[in-house]
């Protein structure tokens, strides 16, 4: 546990080598879709959550969730770990997050994002979230597992954030290597207009005048991810 403004922030820390911070944030569980500990065996891996998701603190009802102040929050318990500079693997939620954290820092030497949109238009995510917020609403077991995971404010001030960036906010001029993957089961990347869509995005981006190269791995079911990354190591030079 790490203090930062007054707030509790959880993290766990395994493995030994760089350092690669995987964000935890809401429902998406590493350890039941990844073997973490086959990353442990080449990374130092620190799973953490900033302030309203997890086990960390939630703000007062009268506070503002601002993404800088989550990128912050895990910036601040990198250090704590002893370590200034890391790679970041994000998937979903936290696969727009990972790209995120490394424009607002300058921390970040390599990222890996999957199954979420990251190029694009990122507006229409922000009324998606609205909407699925309200259904929870209604259901009170919904409600309760929404409220005992993370803050609703803070996804939605992170959703209303996230919808007022320019399209391809999060590739255009990213300051380190991109390794993105995606699934065409995966709800989120057909919401955002399917893979075709997105890998011709980022094949664009890729080839249009960046300071980092972007690294693409094709296809990889979000229902098989657990078996993903024995596979991935090899080509995840860019973090290595």
């Amino acid at each position: 546990m790490f203090t930062r403004d007054g707030l509790d922030l959880h993290y766990e820390v395994t493995g030994s080598g760089p350092a690669l911070l995987l964000p935890k944030f809401n429902y998406f569980r590493w350890d039941r879709y990844l073997d973490v500990g086959l990353l442990a065996g080449r990374f130092t891996v620190v799973v953490a959550s900033p302030r309203g998701f997890m086990t960390s603190s939630r703000l007062a009802a009268d506070g503002d969730y601002r993404v800088a102040d989550l990128a912050g929050d895990l910036a601040a318990v990198m250090e704590a770990a002893g370590f200034g500079r890391f790679s970041v693997f994000g998937y979903s939620f936290t696969g727009a997050f990972a790209p995120w954290l490394a424009h607002l820092t300058d921390r970040v030497d390599a990222v890996v994002s999957g199954g979420f949109p990251i190029v694009g238009d990122y507006s229409p995510q922000y009324a998606d979230i609205q909407a699925r917020m309200e259904a929870a609403r209604a259901d009170p077991a919904a409600w309760s597992e929404v409220t005992s995971r993370f803050d609703n404010r803070a996804a939605l001030g992170f959703y209303r954030e996230l919808s007022q960036l320019p399209p391809n906010f999060l590739v255009d001029s990213l300051p380190c290597p991109l390794f993105a993957f995606w699934g065409e089961d995966d709800e989120e990347i057909a919401f955002g207009g399917g893979v075709q869509l997105f890998a011709s995005g980022l094949d664009r981006r890729r080839l249009s005048t960046r300071p980092s190269p972007v690294r693409i791995i094709t296809a990889c079911l979000t229902t098989s991810m657990r078996r993903c990354p024995a596979s991935w190591l090899g080509s995840m030079s860019c973090i290595a």
